[in-house]
């Protein structure tokens, strides 16, 4: 529209709107704003008519309970997820790349280029960080790809997952985790923090079984995760060094630590059985190449017929979001990404972030909800999202600094405490020489991680020392802040290499000024310190 020929002052300055100018601009985007939905309500399709004398309904539900609008209206979808685990150079990236973009490799890093999302990872071609990627399911079992590069921008990536999600049926979730030893913290961290389904074991067949690769299958088998197992670069192998990397495999599927039966998958014949018998000792074995495509088919069919493992409880009264990341968005502030344990969390709900520090919690809002970069107006239990949070308080403010991996969202009717102790029953699956009380190590209880303290050993045996093979129960102490943890929980303590495994049986709610178990040096040097307070404040008589 043009302008007023009085919108200027004489000097060059402009003119405030007066109210009737404001009054008169919102009703012409209110006028908009109704045209715009009368040309919507006029472009849809008009429903279906219902006959009410029969009592038809239009969702027509199946013998399960589910109903086929299930997914549209409730914004649920089934959601696998698939850790890729093995030694580094054994072809994780490459092969993620050629299942969500849908083309073959070059054998020169132009799949796994689409993959990497740092610098330094595209120049060395090893991955050093946890990221995810996905590929949709249809309802005929073909895949849905996605041939999008990483680096891209924020709205391409939205736009391209989107794509995908609209038009699965259900989505694979694939964790690209790292395969070098430096980076074996992070490797167990995405086993224990990102929840997989199923686990599939890469190998290089021309480099054979690693020391790093026996490190990761021994990390899976500790955590009761069902692993398949994948031997990739069969094109480039020569068929001797293929035959005894085969041999060796079974040879440690076998063994008595693994305690599976392999099974060659040759054909869709035998894709079928193993989805018939997923509950058993089972382990399929695929043997193909990315870069002609052998053996590629029989690996999409077994993914697209599996199907989520784990059991949520979605209907809990309480609500628990675990913190995997942090970022800081221009314009929407800190977000955090996680995935939901329990209940179901709502967008613009209030729930307590911690523990902080001091063990504490404080009160978030939980503004928006992004899931698979689709917003969405809530979260169930067993889903990863992305949560944008707010201070309750005005005054305060949300620093991304002060949010860390392993906190967690929690509703504030469940009066949430953290601990510094805990007691676990442990395993000692390989230690050089011996463990005794003091002694300190990594622990990965799921997403936290954290140095923690033996300081106390009830071992059966004799000795108060631990070997390898022992069993006993063990009182651990976080070193640096408390934590938020739950019975029940499967930790894995590690000293470079993995140590042992355990399960928690009993959480303290004490804090490093109260602990709920002292050590008898502790209690002595506790008793010490307070009877020289106590003689401190005794005084001599006045005369």
């Amino acid at each position: 529209e043009k302008r007023p020929a009085n919108s200027k002052m004489p000097g060059g300055e402009r003119k405030t709107p007066s109210s009737e100018d404001k009054r008169k601009k919102k009703l012409r985007q209110k006028k908009k704003k109704q045209q715009a939905l009368e040309a919507k309500l006029a472009a849809a399709p008009e429903p279906e008519k219902v006959d009410d004398a029969k009592g038809e309904d239009p969702i027509v539900e199946d013998k399960s309970g589910d109903s086929k609008s299930e997914g549209k209206e409730e914004g649920r979808i089934h959601d696998l997820r698939v850790a890729m685990v093995g030694n580094v150079d054994s072809g994780k990236s490459t092969l993620i790349g050629v299942l969500t973009g849908g083309e073959l490799d070059d054998g020169r890093g132009k799949a796994r280029s689409k993959i990497f999302a740092h610098r330094h990872e595209a120049a060395t071609g090893r991955t050093s960080c946890i990221s995810q990627h996905i590929v949709g399911v249809r309802d005929d079992g073909k895949l849905v790809h996605s041939n999008k590069s990483a680096n891209l921008t924020t709205a391409a990536k939205n736009k391209a997952w989107r794509e995908v999600v609209a038009n699965s049926r259900s989505v694979i979730t694939l964790v690209d985790l790292a395969g070098h030893e430096k980076y074996l913290k992070t490797t167990i961290g995405g086993l224990t923090g990102c929840f997989p389904d199923y686990a599939c074991l890469i190998i290089g067949a021309n480099m054979g079984i690693t020391k790093m690769t026996k490190e990761h299958l021994g990390v899976v088998l500790a955590l009761n995760i069902p692993v398949c197992c994948v031997v990739t670069k069969i094109d480039i192998c020569p068929p001797n060094v293929l035959s005894r990397t085969k041999r060796h495999l079974f040879r440690i599927l076998k063994s008595r630590g693994a305690k599976k039966q392999p099974f060659l998958v040759k054909d869709d014949k035998d894709v079928r059985t193993c989805l018939k018998n997923q509950s058993t000792k089972i382990t399929p074995v695929f043997m193909l190449s990315a870069v002609n495509g052998k053996g590629m088919g029989n690996l999409e069919a077994y993914l697209s017929g599996l199907r989520p493992r784990q059991q949520w409880d979605d209907k809990a009264k309480t609500v628990e979001f675990n913190i995997e990341e942090t970022f800081n968005v221009t314009g929407v502030g800190v977000v955090v990404s996680g995935t939901a344990t329990h209940g179901r969390l709502v967008a613009n709900s209030t729930m307590l972030l911690g523990p902080f520090s001091d063990g504490g919690f404080k009160p978030m809002l939980a503004r928006t909800i992004q899931r698979k970069r689709v917003p969405v107006a809530f979260c169930n239990a067993g889903e990863s999202c992305a949560v944008a949070l707010r201070s309750v308080k005005r005054k305060e403010t949300l620093r991304r600094n002060q949010i860390r991996r392993g906190m967690v969202l929690v509703d504030p009717t469940s009066k949430p405490a953290s601990t510094v102790s805990f007691e676990a029953d442990i395993l000692v699956l390989h230690h050089p020489t011996t463990i005794r009380e003091n002694y300190q190590a990594v622990v990965h209880c799921g997403i936290i991680r954290q140095t923690a303290k033996m300081v106390r050993i009830k071992h059966k045996g004799s000795g108060e020392c631990l070997r390898t093979g022992d069993k006993a129960s063990v009182l651990f102490r976080f070193m640096v802040r408390p934590e938020f943890v739950h019975e029940g929980t499967t930790i894995i303590f590690r000293e470079g290499t993995t140590k042992g495994v355990g399960k928690v049986t009993r959480v303290f709610n004490d804090s490093y000024k109260d602990m709920a178990q002292l050590t008898e040096d502790e209690l002595t040097t506790k008793s010490e310190e307070v009877e020289k307070k106590d003689q401190a404040r005794i005084r001599a008589p006045k005369a």
